[in-house]
C-alpha cells in the first residue's frame, strides 16, 4: 500500500505543477487592456447656488435636499446624492465636451468603449430633451463609475457619475439630468 499512496502523491505533485504551468501560461497570454476614458473633469466654474447646478454653458436644477454640492476640491464629483444609508453612495458631474471623437454619436462612442475588456456594462438613458448612452466600470471593490454622452449640436454632454449601487440610483441619476438645460455659450 505505501508504493500506491507515494505513487499518488507523486501524480498529485504533477498534477498541481501542470496547473500552476497552465495558469501561469493563461494569465501572461491575456491581452493587455486599457482603463476607459473616466471622463471625470474638474471643472472650476462650476457652481451651486439653491439648487441650480450650472457650468459653462449648461444649467440642471438638484433638489438640496437630495443633493449637496462638493465640499472639497479633492472631490470625484461636483454633486453627491444625500442618503442616510452608508452603503449607498452616489456622485455626479456634469460638462459640455466639444471633443468630436472623430465625428461619432454618442451611441458610437459606448459602443466602441464597450470592447474594452474594462467595461462591465453599457446601456441607454433617456430623458425628455436628451438620449444618453453609458458606460461602466468598476473604480475598486465598492464603487462603479460611469461615463454618459448625449448629442448636443457638435458637442457632447458628458456626465461622470459614481455609486456603490447603480441599481439604487438610477432613477435619481434620470431625474437630476431631467431637468439639464444647455446654454447658448455651449
Amino acid at each position: 500500500m505505501k508504493s500506491h499512496s507515494f505513487k499518488a502523491f507523486i501524480a498529485a505533485l504533477l498534477i498541481a505543477a501542470a496547473m500552476c504551468g497552465c495558469e501561469k501560461k493563461s494569465t501572461s497570454d491575456e491581452k493587455q487592456t486599457t482603463q476607459p476614458i473616466t471622463a471625470a473633469v474638474h471643472d472650476e466654474n462650476t457652481s451651486f447656488d439653491n439648487g441650480t447646478y450650472s457650468g459653462k454653458g449648461f444649467s440642471l436644477y438638484a433638489d438640496p435636499r437630495i443633493w449637496a454640492y462638493k465640499s472639497s476640491e479633492n472631490d470625484t464629483c461636483d454633486l453627491r446624492m444625500i442618503t442616510d444609508k452608508d452603503i449607498v453612495s452616489c456622485g455626479v458631474s456634469v460638462y459640455i465636451s466639444d471633443d468630436d471623437h472623430g465625428g461619432k454619436t454618442a451611441q458610437e462612442i459606448v459602443e466602441e468603449a464597450s470592447k474594452n475588456d474594462n467595461i462591465v456594462y453599457t446601456g441607454p438613458l433617456s430623458t425628455a430633451a436628451f438620449s444618453f448612452f453609458f458606460y461602466e466600470w468598476t473604480v475598486d471593490e465598492d464603487t462603479r463609475a460611469r461615463t454618459y454622452f448625449a448629442d448636443c449640436g457638435d458637442k457632447y454632454l458628458c456626465v461622470y457619475a459614481e455609486s456603490s449601487n447603480f441599481g439604487f440610483v438610477d432613477v435619481k441619476i434620470a431625474d437630476l439630468l431631467s431637468t439639464l438645460k444647455v446654454n447658448d455659450n455651449a
